[in-house]
């Protein structure tokens, strides 16, 4: 049996930042994932974006996602990985929402401090700062400090961070047991495997209540169901918020957002999830979100190109819950980590990590750590791009699909998490047949034995 320092149960956003912390040490860490790929949980399906307001402000998570915005910013950074920071327009479209914008700012400045600055904005900055801003507004709240990151790169920038610096990873193995022995935590997966480790951190995000109900905790989680509509393009330069007076403490309300593509991102709204595997969208969702936003704006962007949902997994205190097990402290929970758990990630991992240390885990520092290499595009440098063009939607080159699959993906879905192929207006109509054949070739594999997204997702059939 494979003995470990430290185990991580689950590779989202939480988990990979808990392995990229892990890997600056001198440690034998492992991370177990169920599916085939890192980030493909509750991770794939959020917004991606940098969050400076949550409220209540004296919560936990509050606290964390106003530490982890810059922090985000600098690992992005430091990975090669995309980012833009913007502002955020809280926009006042009735009289009595207007008249309570200067007690809603001294609200703001008293809890954000100097590192997010809050300004009152007129009509007249507005119609030079946002031209297809709605004429209706008579005024807005703007909060610095906002931004968005590429989510997928990201994601996979941590996961390839952490396994050059020596993180193992297994993916396909969903942990079914931890069994606490006198010489240590001893984990079993569906396949069969058994690993050992001195440390446990579950971090299995929607997944997460199971285990800590397992093993001697108790939690339900609430499920709710968040729907995003996605825009070719971008309308606004910031993002986009209608005042709230009376905020939901479930949800940041949704915004006017974008992509570092320049894709507009609209939403989220909240509704009730049936189980864990619902994430669909349905006309309802679409037409909520159109007459939710559509009316801030004088020049709505049209049909969107896409609609997708994604699962917050939230506790009934309604806060991150990051804690010890109730059996020892060698195990530690992080649970209910729903938005804003992107931005709060890295402050989230830094709090793991020395809950690790108090409970005896030996923080050894590395003398040199391998960097992560950014990812090339076409889209970003085209001077710097080579290769033929494939996805004409998105300038994704044969050359970045091959490195793809030469970093780590296997499947179509991670080919398009990674380049963005089959991602843009034509959603893959144009360029999907000839990926599937580009990821076959440098997989050394007939295209019959590619898959979507893994086991049982199979693409194209044998006659």
């Amino acid at each position: 049996m494979e003995e470990y320092d430290v185990a991580v149960v689950g590779s989202g956003v939480v988990g990979l930042m808990v392995a990229y912390n892990l890997a600056h040490f001198k440690l034998r860490t492992l991370v177990l994932e169920a599916n085939p790929e890192p980030g493909w949980g509750v991770s794939k399906a959020h917004a991606a974006i940098v969050h400076v307001v949550q409220l209540p402000f004296k919560s936990v998570k509050s606290r964390m996602a106003r530490e982890g915005n810059r922090k985000m910013f600098l690992i992005a950074e430091r990975l090669g990985v995309r980012y833009v920071k913007t502002s955020t327009l809280v926009v006042a479209t009735k009289l009595h929402h207007f008249l309570a914008m200067p007690f809603v700012a001294l609200y703001l400045r008293l809890n954000l401090g100097r590192d997010f600055p809050v300004k009152l904005r007129g009509r007249r900055y507005l119609r030079q700062a946002e031209p297809n801003l709605t004429r209706k507004a008579l005024g807005a709240i703007e909060v610095y400090g906002y931004g968005c990151v590429d989510n997928f790169d990201l994601l996979y920038g941590l996961y390839e961070f952490a396994k050059a610096n020596g993180v193992e990873f297994r993916f396909g193995e969903r942990v079914v047991s931890v069994e606490d022995r006198v010489d240590g935590l001893e984990l079993r997966t569906d396949k069969g495997n058994a690993f050992k480790a001195k440390f446990l951190v579950n971090a299995a995000g929607l997944w997460a209540d199971e285990l800590y109900n397992k093993l001697g905790d108790s939690v339900e989680l609430e499920l709710g169901k968040g729907a995003m509509l996605v825009f070719d393009r971008k309308v606004t330069s910031r993002f986009v918020s209608p005042l709230y007076l009376k905020p939901d403490p479930k949800t940041k309300g949704g915004a006017i957002m974008f992509t570092v593509d320049g894709k507009g991102l609209w939403g989220p709204n909240l509704r009730p999830a049936r189980d864990k595997s619902d994430v669909s969208v349905d006309e309802e969702d679409v037409e909520a979100l159109l007459k939710k936003f559509s009316p801030l704006l004088e020049a709505p962007p049209g049909t969107p190109i896409k609609a997708y949902a994604g699962i917050r997994p939230i506790p009934p205190e309604n806060d991150f819950r990051i804690t010890y097990s109730s059996r020892t402290k060698r195990i530690v929970h992080a649970v209910g980590t729903e938005s804003p758990a992107f931005t709060a990630s890295p402050v989230i991992a830094e709090k793991i990590l020395e809950m690790l240390r108090e409970a005896g885990l030996r923080l050894e520092k590395k003398e040199h750590v391998v960097e992560r290499a950014p990812f090339r595009r076409l889209r970003d440098n085209p001077k710097a791009g080579k290769g033929r063009v494939v996805c004409p939607c998105n300038l994704v080159t044969e050359e970045e699909v091959r490195e793809a699959v030469r970093r780590g993906s296997r499947t179509l879905q991670g080919v398009m998490f990674r380049t963005g192929a089959g991602m843009g207006l034509c959603q893959g109509s144009k360029c999907m047949a000839e990926v599937l054949r580009i990821i076959a070739d440098e997989l050394g594999v007939d295209p019959e034995e590619v898959t979507l997204r893994g086991e049982g997702s199979w693409l194209v059939r044998k006659r």
